[in-house]
């Protein structure tokens, strides 16, 4: 499926794998309280569009008629939200427009634009007035509009003073995110990733933002990732934040907001593909692999580099997980490796002493694990290492956490 990319989604680096190579060791946990910032509320939403491809930020009809504001949410009570604070934007607003599809929000956000010939002076003013650090380049948003779809979006910006979408003002871009900070081990996978969002979002905010528009992040803790939360986090944030769209989370319940985006044309941009349901979906664009393909990949390195004579498997019993192994035992068999014991175990694994001694037993020379829940692998590995247990050619799976805990012990 082609997707059309926005200078909204290009403009933005989500930091979408940072925390996930951490996911096998540590405690569970909140994340800590981030320093709030107020802003401003949403103003109406835009004019429609005829664009056919789902995208970041909206192209503006050329009518320049007012658009349809996103279906409405009721504000339900959900976990607490934490705001990123952001720097000041730029002194004057960059030329070049945003553009989303019809199908993800509405259809005709403009952008703050002033004219091309005032993109320099922008970057200048910005500078002066401490939006961007001296010494440091204001980053450039390269323009592929014509000349009339730049006066279109002119005109809806000066129409709507800036406010041309959901979530976003004259000044400010408001995000959302939905991560299950109650999860076990959560503070390794979970913290780590909120922190590098709200640090790309700093990162930009200090050189002038997107188009002269700050980004605020707005993250809602859905405690262990059950689906009830992540929808009433939804919720929240359409209702209550009032936010232009979701960025990266790490959440169980991804595969099961499909309809919450599509009521809400809310954008997810950065969702971490752990159902390939995600790349199926026209509102969301992952910046990850879906599990299956990783373990294709996965598969293809064990082979290829570690060529063991036999391997264990180790999968958890969901679905997704039950498809990856069962890629993994393709690529595998089909390399002569053979495969002594697959072990499916549950997200709620008290032990994993009886799998140990049964690896232990079938003797594989390499494990291949694709279990993704952090907390099961940690086990097993300090389990293994109680009982003196480490295959002779390493163990390998999601993200190779389980080689660094096996380095550990």
């Amino acid at each position: 499926m082609t997707r059309a990319v926005s200078k909204f989604a290009k403009a933005i680096p989500v930091v979408a794998a940072s925390a996930m190579v951490l996911a096998a060791c540590g405690s569970s946990g909140g994340g800590a309280n981030v320093a709030q910032q107020a802003s401003n509320p949403a103003a109406a939403a835009p004019a429609p569009s005829a664009a056919q491809a789902p995208s970041q930020a909206a192209a503006p009809a050329s009518s320049g008629s007012p658009a349809k504001s996103r279906p409405s949410a009721k504000t339900s009570p959900s976990s607490s939200t934490k705001t990123a604070a952001s720097a000041p934007a730029l002194g004057a607003s960059k030329s070049g427009s945003t553009s989303k599809a019809s199908s993800s929000k509405s259809s005709s956000t403009a952008s703050a634009t002033t004219g091309g010939s005032k993109s320099a002076s922008a970057s200048a003013d910005a500078v002066k007035s401490g939006g961007v650090t001296s010494g440091q380049k204001a980053t450039k948003v390269k323009s592929d509009e014509s000349s009339s779809q730049k006066q279109q979006d002119q005109q809806i910006y000066n129409q709507k003073n800036g406010a041309t979408d959901v979530g976003i003002t004259k000044d400010t871009i408001k995000l959302g995110s939905v991560n299950m900070h109650g999860m076990a081990l959560g503070n390794v996978l979970v913290t780590p990733q909120v922190h590098g969002d709200m640090a790309a979002i700093q990162a930009i905010n200090d050189r002038g933002g997107v188009l002269g528009r700050r980004m605020s992040l707005s993250d809602c803790d859905d405690g262990p990732g059950e689906v009830a939360r992540a929808k009433a986090c939804i919720k929240k944030l359409v209702g209550s934040d009032q936010v232009f769209a979701l960025i990266t989370g790490v959440d169980w319940a991804t595969a099961s907001i499909h309809d919450d985006l599509k009521q809400y044309h809310l954008p997810y941009v950065g969702a971490w593909a752990y159902s390939q349901t995600e790349w199926q979906d026209p509102f969301m664009f992952p910046t990850h692999m879906s599990m299956i393909h990783e373990a294709m990949a996965g598969a293809h390195w064990a082979a290829n580099t570690i060529k063991p004579k036999t391997y264990g498997l180790i999968c958890l019993t969901s679905p997704e997980m039950q498809l990856a192994c069962n890629q993994v035992k393709q690529i595998m068999d089909a390399s002569g490796s053979k495969l002594v014991k697959r072990a499916d175990v549950s997200i709620s694994e008290t032990s994993m002493s009886a799998y140990v001694l049964a690896m232990r037993a079938a003797a594989p020379e390499h494990i291949i694990h694709y279990v993704i829940n952090p907390a099961t692998m940690a086990k097993f590995m300090v389990e293994a290492a109680q009982q003196g247990y480490y295959p002779p050619k390493g163990i390998s799976g999601n993200h190779l956490a389980a080689e660094v805990l096996g380095s550990i012990f």
